[in-house]
């Protein structure tokens, strides 16, 4: 693999860049700098879009009926944020894509099989990694 040159942040390789081609992104997180962290590393897969929302509430009220824009959405997800994951459910029932942030390292058992988990922090690469099992399982 080939890191990009010149992007001053970790390296991404060339098999990854584009993955997001233009797709909007959803990303659901309190903390207002792992959402921008994980802005970033989106934005480095060429996401077209990246809305950030730090609640179930605030994201809903953002999207209204336009949830067709989404083809992936990120969001934190523990266990005293059961609009968090209620949200998630409906997400995936609509279509859509969740990949999932805790820190709640027994949360796994609770969520469906299937849906990518990953512990916070959470590295740009493990990110990455994420992003791509979902996209190779929308492209199936």
């Amino acid at each position: 693999m080939t890191a990009v040159a010149g992007t001053g942040r970790n390296p991404v390789f060339t098999e990854e860049v584009g993955m997001l081609a233009g797709q909007t992104v959803l990303v659901v997180e309190a903390e207002y700098l792992i959402a921008l962290d994980i802005q970033t590393s989106l934005e480095d897969l060429a996401a077209g879009e990246v809305i950030i929302a730090q609640s179930a509430p605030h994201a809903r009220e953002m999207l209204g009926e336009d949830w067709h824009r989404y083809s992936l959405a990120i969001i934190e997800v523990e266990r005293g944020l059961p609009d968090n994951m209620n949200f998630a459910g409906e997400l995936g029932r609509r279509g859509v894509s969740v990949i999932v942030l805790t820190a709640d390292a027994e949360l796994h058992k609770t969520l469906s099989p299937g849906i990518p988990i990953l512990q916070k922090p959470v590295p740009s690469e493990a990110l990455t990694a994420a992003v791509a099992a979902v996209s190779a399982l929308q492209n199936e």
